[in-house]
């Protein structure tokens, strides 16, 4: 197990090391049972749209389809002790790494990024109450969340060298920092990717589902996940429906409680710029509003992505085809108005192909990763 370790820059924010546990069966009733009555406690208490998410993912019916996954993988062993390091932009996506873990019997440390946001910590709070009500509850060994800088080289040393398995979500910079750091023997990590829609649109019949849709993937983490659409290509769509579209898109966000902030709207402009100094783009209309900025674009290439910084700004283009350029860097095309045939020849260029509107659903089969299957041994 983790020796036990002080240092003046590490705050313990749940859990206790010397309650962790020897490793535990992996999918084993009691943990499968408190993880269940944990996804009842988050969508009782109807926090935000990302808390209310991850308890419905979690749900026993959600986790007992994953035990079948899990059984025919034919692993019988949890990895140990697994440290986690979480990506400060996208608040709750570390938990349900977490959540996978501890299903698969593993102790886990979990280093929250000193510049996370506000709904991390509530997550965290959340956690805390929930285990105050359930003392006796199997999470209570199986779990350790922290915080420190990243600067701290010596708990990132510490904890490395004492686990069995780490896992990374974070740009590639910050992988390359902390693989410089301390090397581990297994490992999975989630670097820089970026994700797009794509959507036809026949009729204005069509626009009202497509804008919910499109709404659910956009309006979340300020756009800085990696399966968050950062561009619409519209394939075979006239300009007259596109127009519309935006239309009704400024509309139903100008109805809601704003999703980004007055820092974000402001970087909008600042982040084109800089796909316009980095990438090579041809820009045929920029339109700005306070709900988000849209550029459109007289050509696309994946790679713009690379650069794009989120924060409310889409990129959209008119294709008449749909052999994008195949690159490891896109994640997710989420797609609306296409048949069986079109979306098979997405799924061949991106590493996930998904309806619109399910582009932020996590899976334990994740950036093309079996999370369950490197869990476990």
């Amino acid at each position: 197990m983790i020796p036990l370790f002080k240092h003046t820059s590490l705050q313990q924010l749940q859990g206790e090391f010397t309650l962790l546990s020897a490793q535990a069966v992996p999918f084993h009733d009691d943990i499968i049972a408190d993880i269940a009555a944990f996804s009842q406690f988050l969508l009782k208490k109807q926090q935000s749209n990302g808390v209310s998410a991850l308890g419905f993912w979690c749900r026993k019916a959600n986790l007992l389809a994953m035990k079948e996954h899990f059984i025919a993988l034919e692993h019988s062993q949890p990895r140990g002790v697994v440290f986690h390091i979480t990506p400060a932009n996208v608040d709750t996506v570390y938990f349900y790494s977490l959540l996978l873990s501890m299903l698969c019997g593993n102790c886990n440390i979990v280093r929250i990024s000193d510049r996370s946001g506000e709904q991390t910590y509530q997550l965290i709070a959340l956690l805390n109450e929930f285990l105050l009500l359930y003392p006796n509850s199997v999470l209570n060994s199986l779990c350790v969340i922290v915080s420190y800088s990243s600067d701290t080289q010596v708990i990132t040393e510490h904890f490395s060298e004492h686990c069995d398995m780490r896992i990374i979500w974070g740009g590639d910079d910050a992988i390359a920092k902390i693989n410089q750091q301390a090397h581990v023997q297994h490992q999975v990590c989630f670097p820089d990717r970026y994700s797009l829609a794509v959507i036809r649109l026949t009729t204005e019949a069509d626009i009202d589902l497509a804008v919910s849709r499109f709404i659910r993937d956009f309006n979340a983490f300020s756009q800085q996940a990696c399966s968050s659409p950062k561009a619409i290509l519209w394939y075979q769509t006239s300009s007259e429906l596109q127009h519309l579209f935006w239309q009704a898109l400024r509309l139903a966000l100008s109805q809601g409680e704003p999703q980004f902030s007055q820092t974000a709207q402001a970087n909008r402009l600042y982040h084109l710029q800089q796909l316009i100094l980095l990438a090579t783009i041809n820009i045929l209309a920029i339109n700005k509003y306070h709900e988000f900025m849209h550029c459109e674009l007289v050509e696309f290439s994946p790679d713009m992505l690379l650069h794009h910084q989120g924060d409310g700004l889409v990129l959209s283009c008119q294709i008449q085809r749909l052999d994008l350029e195949k690159t490891d860097k896109l994640q997710t095309i989420s797609y609306f108005g296409l048949n069986t045939s079109e979306q098979n020849q997405l799924a061949t260029t991106a590493i996930r192909a998904i309806a619109l509107g399910q582009a932020l659903t996590f899976d334990h089969y994740w950036d093309g990763v079996d999370l369950l299957a490197e869990l476990s041994c």
